[in-house]
């Protein structure tokens, strides 16, 4: 599906338009439609190996994995995209706080001078701080993310609004999928 759907995405964003919703439609679109000629076998042996590894996607400890990771990332990419929202909107004042406390942090090269310092044990320090601070200080880790952000330009939010789409689209074709062929069992079993 990505060697079909990612030139699809690339033609549509270069050639069409950059926004992202626009492509998620066509991407969606495409999907269902993959999905429909597969149940109906019109897609031949394409069809086949796409309704062969959805299938084993779809139960056991496989299925489990497949779709907890995939909630786990929309979790986590959804809520840095929300704490990136939060920190340019109502946690404004703490974003300029810091920025006026730390000028470097306008700086993406001299953040990742900084990051190149870090030990092994303070990344991991860190990264517990981060998942404390989602819960304990949720408004100094917007105002965070919304500086990082900002020092890159705003690609940090483009990427993990990119990803988050791409989570969703996959969710979304899981579940799809799985609901359809659930249909195809019942009546494989009635004949």
């Amino acid at each position: 599906m990505t060697g079909l759907l990612l030139p699809i995405r690339l033609f549509f964003v270069m050639y069409v338009s950059d926004n992202w919703f626009g492509s998620f439609g066509l991407i969606s679109v495409i999907s269902i439609t993959v999905i429909i000629l597969t149940k109906k076998r019109k897609l031949g042996k394409f069809g086949e190996m796409f309704d062969r590894q959805l299938s084993k996607l779809q139960h056991g400890k496989r299925a489990k994995i497949v779709y907890g990771q995939s909630v786990l990332f929309l979790l986590i990419l959804g809520g840095t995209i929300f704490a990136i929202e939060q920190g340019n909107s109502t946690y404004v004042e703490l974003k300029n706080e810091i920025l006026k406390e730390n000028e470097d942090f306008s700086n993406a090269g001299q953040i990742l001078a900084k990051a190149e310092k870090i030990s092994f044990q303070e990344w991991i320090n860190g990264f517990i701080g981060m998942i404390m601070a989602i819960f304990f200080a949720f408004p100094q880790l917007a105002a965070v993310f919304a500086v990082l952000n900002d020092s890159s330009d705003g690609w940090v939010l483009h990427f993990y609004t990119v990803a988050f789409v791409e989570y969703m689209e996959l969710f979304g074709i899981l579940l799809l999928f799985r609901f359809t062929m659930v249909g195809k069992k019942a009546t494989i079993s009635k004949n």
